[in-house]
């Protein structure tokens, strides 16, 4: 139920944009007061920390910093780029001509009219 729900608030890749930025903000509020630092560093400390890039020039010296620095760095390869992954592939996986499941019952009972009049003809 709960994968459900996740995947319903991350189905669009706008969504996933939104839910990333969001992240990248927390953790740039969160650096900006465990640091000391103003918000447009800890943003820029949060940007490259999220990507892996880290050039080194912004880093944690509290212990707070350096967790969340851990906690930023295994969510967004672990959690947000294999969710872009994931809704990318399906998007490009997507069977345009499948039918749903309304269509594939619709049928099913067209068909078993069908039967029953063929039956019916057969009879005769």
């Amino acid at each position: 139920m709960a994968t459900s729900r996740l995947r319903a608030a991350t189905d669009t890749l706008r969504e996933l944009a939104l839910m990333y930025l969001a992240l990248l903000a927390v953790c740039a509020a969160l650096f900006g007061w465990f640091e000391s630092r103003p918000f447009f560093e800890s943003l820029y400390w949060a940007a490259t920390t999220a990507t892996s890039t880290g050039y080194g020039d912004i880093s944690a010296t509290t212990t707070g910093g350096m967790i969340l620095s851990v906690f930023l760095m295994h969510a967004s390869i672990f959690i947000i780029a294999p969710m872009i992954i994931v809704r990318l592939i399906e998007r490009l996986n997507e069977d345009r001509h499948e039918f749903t499941h309304e269509e594939q019952e619709r049928i099913l009972l067209t068909l078993a009219r069908l039967e029953e009049r063929l039956e019916r003809i057969e009879r005769r």
